[in-house]
């Protein structure tokens, strides 16, 4: 596990303090950076003050809360009073929230001890420390690993056979890459450029972010500029501000604006002009990700139409009503609205086309969708696009019978990330292994398919209780992850759901809060619960379908 603030060296702690509050010398700066660039415990500590700084920044209910309850842990605050937040007043509430850090972190110190998963968590934060934000008509390379929007990257390599990706790194820095390009991501301030064109972006706040090429390094010293690294070079053209740049083994050299540079490996560098269209151009990236965006939301739309008339379905629901609304319609046709689910807390959002379509947020305790869907059934699959923030309870909801009666459902997520799908097999018998619960069943766990570094990201998400085939089996983004066996003690096969609740739980048979808390921290944008066990090819097929996408790759140039 990672240290805490108040376990880090004293100059580490210093370095921290005089960053946020903008104090830190020219040699602090580079002390800290070279730090940074080899220590994860302390760029780990580092994303957790700059969150918060950026909470007080903007004054949100958030950081609020958090301020709280770190003070709550060290003595009772008084009462609270309200704060007119302005540049001054903010630098008088850094140390104040930075003193509750230190007093949580030792009130944790001393009287909270990790399960053994707690360390897994902490390291899968610290591994990340850059993230996909854009793609356009992106391509792979044979071998390589198709990303998505929202995926975390840490110590590896990016490769794009064709299109444009956009990477944030943590320190604020931003690359747009043109395929074929391999980017290798070596720090939150630091990458090596092995192939390809790219545009690097660097704010005042990520000064210092440093950019390698074969026999080059550049440091960017709060700018914006272009590298293309070839079989025979590079070539570097700055476009605004200045870099300090050092090849083979010449002087580091100051370049600025409207400066170029080639950069043989067989020789020194030569100031040369380079074109601006030599490099991709991000302002190109906004109207192309647009138009991508409008498409693929229009191929969703198609196959919205026509996956609603599967005579499969027992209920389809979409969550794009108007906001306000207080209901969302069952589009599995014939649209009975008897199944129509009403909408309780939940509120309406951006889905996985933001500003084109909605989905439901689940992060008040209360939130849910109370559905009725009666009717007895041979076999369950349930399906949804689900974008989860955190698993910060024992159980989280996605699809759950009220009362968990003989033939009843229960779809949910553990707090380890594994996929549980579980059917009441007689509520009168009590189950030996669990005397505790409310009857006789099993709970079908799938592998882990969420951890932290996905937080935020949409995944497809697919269960199938499989009675014919005595089998039930668990699917992430179309393809399956786990199979177990229906053994025969544990075989049902009349089926039925009737009142049920999605992203919560009606009628949970304890009340102690580990047990009955179970609104889903996250959003969900579609969700369809067949009364059939779907084959491997229909369920890859609705992801493919039902997925964000883009067109053909085609050029930035």
């Amino acid at each position: 596990m990672n240290p805490r603030f108040h376990q880090l060296p004293p100059d580490q702690q210093a370095w921290i303090q005089d960053y946020v509050n903008g104090t830190l010398d020219e040699a602090g700066f580079a002390a800290f950076q070279n730090e940074l660039a080899r220590n994860p415990a302390l760029r780990s500590q580092l994303r957790r003050y700059l969150a918060l700084d950026d909470h007080l920044r903007r004054g949100s209910d958030e950081a609020a809360g958090i301020s709280a309850d770190w003070q709550a842990a060290a003595a009772p605050p008084p009462p609270p009073k309200p704060v007119a937040f302005s540049m001054s007043r903010l630098r008088q509430a850094w140390p104040a929230a930075l003193a509750a850090c230190l007093a949580f972190g030792l009130a944790v110190t001393l009287f909270w001890k990790p399960r053994p998963d707690d360390t897994a968590t902490e390291e899968a934060v610290a591994s990340g420390f850059a993230v996909v934000t854009r793609l356009l008509n992106a391509q792979w390379p044979e071998g390589a690993s198709a990303r998505r929007e929202g995926d975390a990257l840490g110590s590896e390599t990016f490769a794009l056979a064709d299109g444009a990706a956009e990477i944030q790194f943590f320190c604020g820095a931003t690359v747009t890459l043109q395929g074929p390009a391999r980017l290798t991501l070596d720090s939150a301030w630091a990458a090596t450029c092995h192939a390809g064109s790219l545009r690097v972006h660097v704010p005042p706040a990520a000064r210092g972010f440093k950019l390698h090429a074969p026999d080059t390094e550049i440091t960017d010293l709060g700018t914006e500029l272009g590298l293309e690294v070839t079989e025979a070079g590079a070539k570097v053209a700055v476009f605004e501000g200045e870099i300090a740049m050092r090849h083979r083994e010449g002087p580091e050299q100051i370049v600025p604006g409207g400066k170029g540079f080639d950069l043989p490996k067989s020789s020194q560098a030569a100031e040369t002009k380079v074109s601006p269209d030599t490099f991709p151009n991000p302002a190109l990236l906004d109207p192309h990700f647009q138009n991508q965006r409008q498409r693929s939301f229009e191929r969703w739309q198609t196959h919205r139409d026509t996956f609603a008339a599967d005579p499969r379905l027992i209920a389809y629901y979409t969550f794009d009503q108007p906001r306000g609304s207080g209901s969302v319609a069952n589009l599995a046709v014939p649209n009975d609205p008897e199944s129509a689910g009403a909408i309780i807390l939940a509120e309406t959002v951006d889905g996985r086309w933001p500003g084109l379509k909605q989905a439901l947020e689940f992060r008040r305790p209360g939130s849910r969708v109370r559905v009725n869907l009666p009717g007895e059934f041979q076999a369950f699959t349930f399906s949804a696009w689900v974008r989860i923030d955190s698993l910060d309870r024992r159980y989280s909801s996605l699809f759950m019978a009220d009362g968990y009666e003989t033939g009843e459902p229960h779809w949910q997520l553990r707090d380890d990330g594994k996929l549980m799908l579980s059917v009441m097999v007689d509520d009168t018998r009590p189950n030996p292994k669990m005397p505790e619960d409310a009857g006789f069943h099993r709970v079908y766990y799938s592998p882990p398919v969420w951890d932290v570094s996905k937080s935020g990201q949409w995944m497809h998400l697919t269960s199938v209780f499989d009675p014919a085939a005595r089998e039930v089996r668990h699917y992430v983004d179309g393809r399956r992850v786990s199979e177990q066996a229906i053994e025969p003690d544990f075989f049902i096969g009349t089926l039925r759901i009737g009142n049920a609740e999605i992203g919560n739980w009606g009628e949970p048979f304890r009340d102690t809060p580990w047990f009955a808390i179970r609104h889903l921290n996250g959003r969900i944008d579609e969700l369809a619960v067949f009364k059939a066990a779907l084959t491997d090819e229909a369920i890859a097929r609705i992801f493919e379908g039902s997925r964000t996408g883009s067109a053909p790759a085609r050029k930035l140039r």
